[in-house]
């Protein structure tokens, strides 16, 4: 059973029991009332999993859960800042938490009200990101993430990092931008999944499966044929490699 599906039926208040946590030791849950869409700005620290998906209430819901953060009440703290068209989310670690302890075992869910979407700025370090089943303006990312899994969405995904990230797409609709330094990814789409790749940046390309390149000739215009979502490459030194569909 994954993130998603073990806390799928937490209550929506603060503190979870074990039971209510349905496959999680630990877990704590918070939410606000949205009334209007908001500019949202997560910041995230080190988790080693991030889900953001839609809800179809008004409150938006951050759920932080474990099984070895037996004190994650007292030591991962969720804050809301709020403004007429802005919210700023942080998940505030303890001294006593360590990064490394935070990375391995520690699972964050972010469920969102679909029509109350407008941009999402996100800043984190990651083992895992997942983006499923919601339609938004933009999604960016900055920080450091090893899997970034993308099914059912629509809209534009900035991947603002310089790690080597593998990424898996589903039913996406839109654009992802990858914006790398020098940097790897490995690319694989769901069978079925229309796309158009774009190379964008200085020194970049888009290699095969068996790491062929399939072109690096650097092109500045969005593509005139129809597509779903344009996958586009950004950067400097760094390659995209195409994999066998997931």
């Amino acid at each position: 059973m994954n993130f998603t599906e073990n806390l799928n039926m937490l209550k929506e208040q603060k503190n979870i029991s074990q039971e209510q946590a349905n496959g999680f030791l630990y877990a704590s849950s918070i939410e606000r009332n949205l009334d209007c869409p908001k500019n949202i700005d997560l910041k995230i620290g080190t988790a080693h999993e991030l889900v953001i998906e839609k809800t179809d209430g008004d409150k938006i819901q951050v759920i932080t859960a474990s099984n070895k953060l037996s004190f994650i009440n007292q030591q991962v703290k969720v804050k809301f800042n709020e403004s007429k068209r802005d919210m700023d989310i942080v998940v505030k670690h303890t001294s006593d938490l360590s990064d490394l302890a935070s990375l391995e075992n520690l699972f964050i869910l972010v469920r969102i009200p679909e029509k109350f979407v407008a941009d999402i700025e996100l800043n984190a370090e990651l083992e895992n990101l997942e983006i499923r089943d919601i339609v938004f303006d933009s999604i960016e990312f900055d920080g450091k993430v090893k899997n970034v899994f993308v099914t059912n969405v629509s809209g534009l995904i900035e991947l603002n990092t310089n790690s080597n990230i593998n990424l898996k797409v589903n039913g996406a609709k839109g654009k992802i931008d990858l914006n790398h330094l020098h940097a790897v990814s490995k690319i694989s789409f769901a069978e079925g999944q229309n796309y158009y790749l774009k190379n964008a940046g200085r020194f970049t390309r888009f290699v095969d499966s068996n790491a062929n390149v399939i072109f690096g000739k650097r092109e500045k215009h969005d593509p005139h044929v129809a597509t779903d979502l344009i996958v586009e490459l950004n950067g400097w030194k760094s390659e995209a490699q195409i994999l066998q569909e997931a």
